[in-house]
């Protein structure tokens, strides 16, 4: 590839990702989609309550760790409280862009090859990423910086013989754990197993000092649950995993095995099918004139293996989603990255092409239809919190609807009490008036005060007591939101 084509076209990939970057600006101030109201709701509990290692759900343990809190809490505290879900989108679609630039760091540490580099983080920042995951304000970004950010540095580490790598490492990985699961240390060691067949790499993990930084990572680990949250959310993941595995469909699980991988082909689109397709097309037209091009440094078979036996857990096993294996996202995109550039700069040059189409696409769907799809589909959360915040006024008011318009609804009214009132949370185990959110109307808590149509969902305002009298019931009647 000529050298000042080549550096064009590396300019030219870095202008479209910092594109790509500012795309995830235009959904910022989007309603809440799906459950985004989990993390606006425990950060500012957790800020409530001042208490900052275990967070809570309605007052309730949410057993997860708490760095996406400890990052959305000063944000939100700068831009106001009534701005907490900007806070909490700007914090994962930092995450999501500074994923890029560290699959594009590894990607030139391993190769020293610019353009496959900028092309790899281009090939990340698009797809399932550009247009959705990587704004949501769900803790799979943060994660995935930490679970891929401590991979790359091992990767590096390794092959270029810089042990202070290693300890970068295990301060990604600690972070990724704090941002999620603890199965970040599964990715971890998976990818550091497949590294270990080198004997190069394998030598350099044997050495002392790599062994006292691992082991300083696991005792991070202990740290945590030990003294930090005392035990708090130690049996989080496994009880995870025995309640999926409790209510496994077989139907469903069955069409999960053929379904999975190609979601999973579709959420890299178009640069998947772009991979496939000139793959297919050089293969079948000029089988021995178009030997792919090798790429010094990286191990494609290696790369292959970490991602294959990192992806085999989540797609045999039971009750499985798109996001929990998004920490290996960049290493596909530089899976898929690499096959084309293998097949010459023309391919590189068509395939960015093309994404650049989808970032533009991508501004369409931000400013536009986004924002129509959800006022037509989603309904009104903010004016429904304030009905429900004027109707229950002079009442306790108590929630146990945690669906997604449930949450929505409820991270609206905590903001709208703050800081006058403290935040919803689930009800006592005695009350004698008061209302309640709830996701069904239940005869056994009291009669229907007033019921909300969100889109295809209903929310249910139940009451009790003397809270059911009077003008802040207003009746059993019904609203579309």
């Amino acid at each position: 590839m000529d050298s000042i084509s080549a550096h064009k076209l590396t300019n030219t990939a870095w202008w479209l990702y910092a594109a790509a970057a500012a795309s995830l600006l235009t959904t910022l101030t989007l309603p809440y989609v799906g459950e985004e109201a989990v993390y606006t709701i425990t950060s500012l509990e957790m800020w409530v309550r001042g208490e900052f290692f275990v967070n809570t759900l309605y007052g309730t343990n949410y057993n997860r760790p708490p760095l996406l809190n400890w990052l959305v809490i000063p944000l939100a505290n700068l831009l106001g409280w009534e701005h907490v879900l900007v806070a909490s989108r700007l914090v994962t679609a930092g995450a999501t862009a500074a994923t890029g630039l560290a699959l594009a760091w590894l990607a030139r540490n391993l190769t020293g090859n610019r353009l496959l580099a900028a092309f790899a983080a281009l090939v990340f920042l698009s797809g399932d990423t550009l247009f959705y995951r990587g704004w949501l304000a769900y803790a799979d970004p943060l994660f995935t910086l930490g679970v891929f950010g401590a991979i790359a540095c091992l990767w590096a580490a390794l092959a270029q013989r810089r042990p202070a790598l290693l300890w970068l490492a295990m301060i990604a990985l600690t972070c990724g754990f704090l941002a999620k699961v603890q199965t970040a240390y599964l990715f971890y060691a998976i990818a550091l197993v497949v590294l270990a067949f080198d004997r190069g790499y394998r030598r350099e993990l044997l050495r002392a000092r790599s062994l006292l930084a691992h082991a300083a990572g696991l005792a991070a680990f202990a740290a945590w649950h030990v003294y930090a949250t005392r035990g708090a959310q130690s049996a989080g993941t496994l009880t995870d995993i025995v309640l999926k595995i409790q209510s496994v469909d077989l139907a469903d699980y069955f069409q999960q095995l053929w379904s999975f991988p190609l979601e999973t082909f579709a959420r890299f689109l178009p640069a998947s099918a772009l991979a496939l397709y000139f793959w297919y097309r050089a293969h079948r037209t000029h089988p021995q004139s178009t030997a792919p091009r090798a790429i010094a440094g990286l191990s494609l078979a290696m790369l292959a293996w970490i991602v294959a036996l990192n992806y085999l857990p989540y797609w045999i096993g039971p009750k499985t989603h798109i996001r929990y294996i998004m920490p290996l996202y960049p290493l596909l995109a530089l899976l898929v990255a690499a096959v084309i550039w293998r097949l010459g700069e023309a391919r590189v040059r068509v395939a960015v092409a093309w994404l650049a189409a989808v970032i533009a696409l991508k501004f369409i769907v931000g400013l536009w239809a986004f924002p129509a799809y959800q006022e037509k589909f989603r309904g009104d959360y903010a004016a429904t919190a304030a009905d429900v915040a004027e109707r229950t006024r002079g009442h306790p008011l108590y929630v146990t609807d945690v669906s997604a318009t449930g949450l929505s609804v409820a991270a609206h009214i905590d903001v709208l009490r703050y800081p006058a009132a403290p935040p919803l949370a689930w009800p006592p185990a005695q009350w004698d008036s008061g209302f309640l959110l709830s996701y069904t109307a239940d005869p056994e808590v009291g009669p229907v005060a007033h019921r909300y149509k969100l889109g295809g969902n209903d929310l249910f305002l139940l009451c009790r007591g003397a809270a059911c009298t009077g003008s802040a019931a207003n009746g059993r009647g019904t609203a579309d939101r």
